[in-house]
């Protein structure tokens, strides 16, 4: 596959319309994405965008007439995006300071303190900073929230698997 000026023109003007790497791919046709993305690095299209749109899939020409005579019809416009579903409630209390407590940036929690975040983002990040469970970086109340207890049934079957496991090793 050779580099046109008319393959370079149609590949410049499906980027400058917002078309996707993988369509411009499928619209040059004989031609993989990682190629498409290094000639648009080598024409230095690829920081040409000014804002990050959605990547389009290629629809084909619009407004012309395909082999079977009937014509495309114009692309339809990207639908806005659906709101963000509510957060659970659960979500909203286990991410609250615990009563006793109070909360500092996570980076400044001495040794021995809880390190789940309860708020802030970033550099601003909150934790707990509660006495923590011994063995773990949490406090009783988060540990329990992180860590799954398990089944008296899954305890047993994976301590049959460590008997089979160390049968197979003194063999």
């Amino acid at each position: 596959m050779t580099w046109t000026d008319a393959r370079i023109a149609q590949l410049t003007r499906l980027w400058t319309e917002g078309i996707s790497a993988s369509g411009i791919a499928e619209a040059l046709g004989d031609v993989s994405r990682s190629a498409v993305l290094g000639k648009l690095h080598r024409l230095r299209l690829l920081a040409s965008r000014q804002t990050p749109a959605a990547p389009r899939r290629y629809d084909g020409p619009t407004g012309v007439a395909c082999p079977s005579g009937r014509m495309n019809p114009p692309p339809v416009p990207l639908a806005a995006r659906p709101p963000e579903p509510p957060r659970s409630p659960w979500q909203e209390a286990v991410f609250a300071p615990l009563p006793e407590t109070l909360a500092r940036p996570w980076l400044s929690r001495e040794p021995g303190e809880c390190a789940f975040p309860v708020g802030g983002d970033g550099d601003a990040l909150l934790s707990c900073c509660a006495g923590i469970r011994p063995r773990s970086a949490y406090c009783p109340a988060h540990h329990a929230i992180v860590f799954k207890v398990q089944s008296p049934a899954a305890v047993a079957a994976e301590q049959r698997r460590w008997a089979e496991a160390v049968e197979r090793w003194a063999a």
